[in-house]
Parts: C-alpha cells; structure tokens; sequence
C-alpha cells in the first residue's frame, strides 16, 4: 500500500503519468508497504495467463528475491524511475523516503532494484542519468544505495508513520530489530534474485 499523500497525476508526455506529494513527505517515511492485498504469482503461473493479460500487467509487475511476480494493488505500481530517486525499495518489505519530499514533487524510485530480465535504456531527466538500466545494477551501486537507505531507515522513529501498523510477521520483526539496535541493517543486495533464492517465512 502507498502513503495516504500522494496522489496519480500525468506528468512528462513521454513517460505518462506518475506519483506526486499532496503533502510534503519527511525523509525516514515509509512510502509504500508490501502487502496481503499485492499480487504476487511465479513466472509459471504468469506465463500461463492469455497474452494480452501479460501484456497489460508485465509493465507495472517486478520480480522479488523469490523470483515471484508482484503488482501493487494501488497506485505504487505508478512511480517512475530516477537515477536519484526521492524514495528506494529496501528488504524490509517497504520503500523509505531518502530525502525530504515537497507538495507537488513526484515520487520516484529505482529500477535497479527490481530485478529487471533485461537491460534497457532510460532517459530520467536527472543529472547522473545512468541511461541504462542493466542486471547487475545492484552488484554495481548497492553500496552506495545502502548508504541512503540506511540513514533513512534511522529516521522512521522520527516522523509521522501511517503505514508502519500495517507491517506484520517477520519484515516487522526485522525492522523493530534494526532500529533497536538488536540485529544489522539488511543489505539492498539481498533483494537480488538468485538462482536458489532462500525464500522462507523469515526472508
């Protein structure tokens, strides 16, 4: 689910329409929470469907670190791409705000981070365009990524939270454990799909 503050809007006719602040939205909030109401399928059971069903979804679905397919049940399946996003996925089951969002400003994320099948070209308008997205992003800029969403993460205690009472199980669990101080931060580089995913109920 996404924060209550936002809002679709069309934007860049080149892009489509996108996810804007009706509020200003503080770093350290969370933005969007994975939850019951997603919906998740294997590549399987995707492949199975008629093709203009895949055709019509393929485009707002990723891949999680299990390889399952998932697409938001609401308007999060709406953000668009920037090589400096306004928010990032983590491997908590959430996307964190990593800098001060204003009223009005649309909020992006990245790509990387969604285990994209194929690399292709991006054109985000910003001034560190990476111009391609490829498989490896991660491998390449998880360091740097971690560092953002880790200083965010630290924040969530600080700011007005209206998604956290819906974390359950154990992405909660594992965030409370973080920012307690009782266990490490979780690395943006385990939501890379791997060939033997390890995907029990604590991933």
């Amino acid at each position: 689910m996404i924060h209550p503050h936002t809002r679709v809007l069309s934007g860049d006719p080149a892009i489509g329409v996108g996810v804007y602040a009706t509020r200003p939205i503080p770093r350290g909030t969370i933005v969007v929470v994975r939850d019951r109401f997603d919906m998740t399928m294997s590549p399987e059971a995707f492949l199975a469907l008629p093709e203009p069903q895949r055709a019509a979804m393929e485009t707002y679905m990723y891949h999680d670190k299990c390889g399952n397919l998932v697409l938001s049940w609401d308007h999060a399946r709406y953000m668009n791409h920037n090589c400096l996003p306004s928010t990032m996925m983590t491997d908590y089951d959430l996307e964190i705000a990593v800098r001060d969002i204003a009223a009005g400003e649309e909020l992006t994320t990245e790509y990387g981070l969604l285990n994209i099948q194929e690399p292709y070209a991006i054109c985000c308008g910003c001034e560190h365009c990476r111009e391609h997205l490829r498989l490896d992003d991660i491998d390449v800029y998880g360091d740097e990524w971690d560092v953002r969403i880790r200083e965010s993460l630290a924040c969530i205690p600080l700011v007005e939270q209206p998604l956290l009472p819906l974390m359950t199980g154990a992405p909660r669990a594992r965030l409370d454990a973080f920012l307690t101080g009782k266990a490490p931060y979780s690395s943006v580089r385990n939501l890379k799909w791997l060939a033997e995913p390890v995907c029990g109920p604590d991933a």
